[in-house]
């Protein structure tokens, strides 16, 4: 019983103080972009430890589980800010974290993905409009 109080409280500790055993890394990047481009720059963020998994639409760039020493973590939210910055008006990032359980130790998984919009972001069409109950009857 002890043991696994002392696993679950070192996995705590882990979380709370941002230090995992290791890294995951999830990137999808839309081949209607000029973003399929940074795959390689995840690459040597991840040390070649990544599967590259082209889609119909886009290209998946999907890491092994990389020891916390071996991963390039300020490199990596560089590439993320890139990326933000690099897509398109008609994208919306999508960029999410998660603690998970991994060989005795713990993850920290990362997922980042651009989503086309439903509406356009148009200035004209952001402009005020009166509600339908402001109006006279």
């Amino acid at each position: 019983m002890g043991t696994r109080i002392l696993d679950w409280f070192s996995r705590y500790w882990k979380r709370k103080t941002d230090r995992p055993d290791y890294r995951q890394a999830y990137v999808k990047l839309p081949l209607d972009t000029d973003l399929p481009s940074l795959a390689s720059e995840f690459e040597r963020v991840c040390e070649g430890r990544l599967d590259r998994v082209p889609r119909r639409d886009s290209l998946v760039v999907d890491t092994d589980f990389i020891p916390e020493a071996r991963f390039d973590g300020e490199r990596f939210a560089e590439l993320v800010a890139e990326l933000k910055a690099r897509s398109p008006e008609r994208y919306a990032l999508h960029d999410s974290t998660k603690w998970r359980r991994h060989e005795g130790g713990v993850a920290k998984m990362h997922t980042v993905v651009p989503v086309k919009r439903l509406y356009s972001v148009d200035e004209e069409s952001t402009a005020y409009e009166p509600s339908v109950s402001d109006r006279p009857r």
